[in-house]
């Protein structure tokens, strides 16, 4: 066990704090239970967000596995994956859900079947446009991007098809939502209690989205200011309308496959921004300046 600035580091098995990218604690588990207990709603299992009809998932990934389903793919298809940076980073939740159809690749080919936008964190593809042009359906990846806009287009409306993770934005330990503008998801879902529980979480939660906006925001700019002291910088700066679902910092020089072992350690979801000298770590409406002290804690005893 080691000591810094008041906080225990490496601390026995069993005794860490757990910080994830979801806003979920323990708690909820009691919350979201009694919020699905009180829940009486018999309607079909989705829900509507402005004019789009939101079919409800068990997570990100089945949502995702919902659209592929209806694209009807061959296995020498491909989807032609784009993110925010353009850096190679892409979740294996992502590849291998896709794996299952066909083949994914980072450029166009004559194989390409459909493209994947991935709105890296929360920050929105700027290059809209420009892949709407190719003609080809366009699955919008939004699941750390549900509030997000960029100049005036939200997030998830702009493509054929979005995917949304409740679990990345709400403290719940699961659900998904997808959107399909011209199809309905294939063979629907036919666990209609749990569908009922997402449900129910979603319809108390939405109600917050301003104050979680809001906290998100604040949480961006504490981390911001504590990591800032150690001379990190943030990778993606915020513009009007974006809501950050996590905090990647660029860390030029440090062992990062090391930190990302030793912030687990501590019980902080994180991991390495590959292809860059970046990192990233949690960032919801949970987190507070206290937080942004304890995470910049851990990265200067690390570095020392």
């Amino acid at each position: 066990m080691d000591w810094n600035s008041g906080y225990i580091i490496n601390p026995d098995p069993f005794r860490n704090g757990l910080l994830y990218m979801s806003p979920f604690m323990t708690d909820d588990i009691i919350k979201n239970h009694q919020i699905w207990r009180k829940y009486n709603d018999s309607s079909p299992s989705y829900v509507m967000q402005g004019e789009q009809k939101l079919h409800l998932q068990q997570s990100g990934t089945a949502a995702l596995e919902a659209v592929l389903k209806v694209l009807k793919l061959t296995p020498n298809n491909e989807i032609w994956i784009v993110t925010t940076t353009g850096n190679r980073y892409i979740s294996g939740c992502v590849t291998r859900t896709i794996e299952k159809y066909c083949k994914w690749s980072r450029q166009k080919s004559s194989n390409t079947a459909a493209i994947l936008v991935n709105h890296e964190f929360g920050f929105v593809y700027r290059e809209m446009d420009e892949i709407l042009k190719h003609n080809l359906p366009v699955i919008e990846d939004c699941a750390y991007a549900m509030f997000s806009s960029y100049k005036g287009r939200q997030a998830g409306t702009m493509g054929d098809f979005a995917i949304y993770s409740l679990a990345k934005m709400f403290p719940m330990q699961a659900g998904g939502l997808v959107w399909m503008k011209h199809h309905a998801p294939a063979n629907g879902n036919k666990d209609d209690e749990s569908i009922s529980y997402f449900k129910a979480c979603y319809h108390y939660y939405i109600q917050e989205k301003d104050e979680i906006v809001k906290q998100r925001l604040q949480a961006y700019a504490h981390l911001e200011n504590a990591l800032g002291n150690l001379g990190l910088k943030p990778r993606f700066p915020i513009t009007n309308g974006e809501v950050p679902g996590a905090f990647v910092f660029k860390a030029p020089g440090w062992q990062l496959d090391a930190l990302k072992i030793f912030m687990q350690k501590q019980g902080i979801e994180c991991s390495v921004f590959y292809g860059e000298d970046a990192f990233y770590i949690p960032c919801h409406q949970r987190m507070t300046a206290q937080h942004a002290d304890y995470l910049a804690t851990l990265l200067k005893h690390f570095k020392k």
